[in-house]
């Protein structure tokens, strides 16, 4: 089968290597054909099922890898009544789910179909379907997608989703509008017409996708950054922080203009202290990016590499599930407060960094370089905010030179006849 087929056991599993951040490794089983574990990148790990049907590569998420997981009572009897809850498997319970699940598939049959009831999938189940079968292998930001369902679309998790009409959806949309945010509202709409499409497309869903057709907000480009004025007030805030991880995590933000999860993730096997460079794997657009650290960047990670306690991460984490540091929110919050700085966002300080290297001169394709930016066209809105805050440092400029007192000293007008009288030849 290839290199990652071997017979699941126990001591195979646990000694399975890490994942590159960002990534998803497989592993199949020899002894069922069919069994495929996925481990990612934060180390957890979860069965499928996979069989060809039809041309087609039909996969269907068993549940956890629990080594230790018990039963429901009946299930050696009908070990698809678990399906779909996303329960714990030892091996031995995968490879009875999975056996069951193939053999559903080989026949020609749906294995979820019995529980979605004549009403079809709800939409909790489906959007199981879409992240544990799309979201997770094929989107960075899964987590934040995610966080959006179960906060915003969690009420309907139990519907059918045959069942959700678009006037609901337009209601939801204009509620979020108003309470949470324009961009939130979007977003939202945008993730339950996506997992409704997927769904139509893995035939789960045979009805007309209600996400269609939504009237959305219009979006103001974000041109925020950090004006010459506030910059003084800001640094001294973050000097004042006592937190030593949110006061360099901030600084190292400002100073390179990373995004802020490369930032959170940064690991030292990615960062070369000796030759000052920085390596990210893998960004935002699916390439990696190298950053040639400055000396106050090499400064603050000396310190921090001197003084490390866990060596993986540059920002390790303190909890058990999230092995870097995970939201540094509250104590941005406090610089911000103390610098006395409004609306005022994380990301903000990479757009600060492109624009002042505009301002003092950077080409447009060193700052794309810097900031990674895929297109040409996000570079250009850097100058745009630069050239906007250059024009009123002239302007103040030209005001002081129009504005100003005249010198008497300078300007007293001189009698040049009266200048001769007194001149001997």
């Amino acid at each position: 089968m290839g290199r990652n087929s071997f017979n699941f056991t126990q001591s195979r599993l646990s000694d399975l290597r890490a994942v590159a951040p960002g990534k998803r490794d497989y592993y199949y089983d020899a002894k069922l054909e069919g069994l495929v574990l996925r481990k990612s990148d934060t180390g957890a790990m979860s069965f499928w099922a996979y069989k060809w049907r039809d041309g087609k590569n039909i996969r269907i998420n068993l549940g956890r890898y629990e080594p230790d997981a018990m039963q429901i009572p009946g299930f050696d009897d009908d070990p698809l009544q678990v399906l779909g809850n996303n329960p714990g498997l030892s091996i031995e319970h995968a490879r009875q789910l999975a056996a069951a699940v193939i053999i559903q598939i080989t026949a020609g049959k749906d294995p979820l179909a019995a529980k979605r009831g004549t009403q079809g999938i709800t939409l909790g189940d489906l959007f199981k379907e879409y992240l544990h079968g799309y979201a997770i292998e094929h989107c960075k930001t899964w987590k934040v997608i995610e966080e959006c369902f179960y906060r915003y679309l969690d009420d309907w998790k139990t519907r059918p989703v045959s069942s959700i009409k678009r006037s609901e959806v337009q209601q939801l949309v204009n509620k979020l509008g108003k309470e949470n945010g324009r961009a939130t509202a979007n977003r939202t709409v945008e993730l339950l017409r996506a997992v409704i499409n997927k769904g139509k497309q893995w035939e789960m869903v045979t009805c007309d996708n209600p996400a269609t057709g939504i009237s959305k907000f219009k979006l103001k480009h974000r041109e925020r950054f950090v004006y010459a004025e506030e910059l003084p007030r800001l640094i001294e805030a973050i000097e004042a922080e006592k937190n030593q991880e949110i006061k360099d995590y901030v600084l190292i933000s400002l100073y390179t203009g990373a995004r802020k999860m490369n930032v959170l993730k940064m690991r030292w096997a990615d960062v070369d202290l000796e030759n000052a460079v920085w390596t990210i794997p893998d960004t935002k657009n699916n390439t990696s990016q190298t950053i040639l650290l400055t000396g106050p960047e090499l400064e603050i990670l000396q310190k921090r590499f001197d003084n490390r306690k866990k060596f993986e991460y540059v920002f390790p984490g303190t909890g058990t599930k999230i092995p870097h540091l995970a939201d540094p929110k509250k104590g941005w919050h406090r610089i911000l407060k103390r610098a006395r700085i409004e609306n005022l966002h994380l990301h903000d300080l990479r757009r600060t960094l492109g624009s002042y290297m505009a301002m003092t001169g950077a080409s447009l394709s060193v700052i794309g370089n810097a900031l990674n930016h895929k297109d040409v066209s996000t570079t250009r809105k850097v100058y745009a905010h630069s050239a906007h805050e250059a024009e009123r440092t002239a302007r103040e400029v030209a005001h002081k030179k129009m504005f100003e007192k005249p010198d008497k000293t300078q300007n007293k007008v001189v009698d040049i006849e009266q200048g001769r009288k007194n001149v001997e030849f």
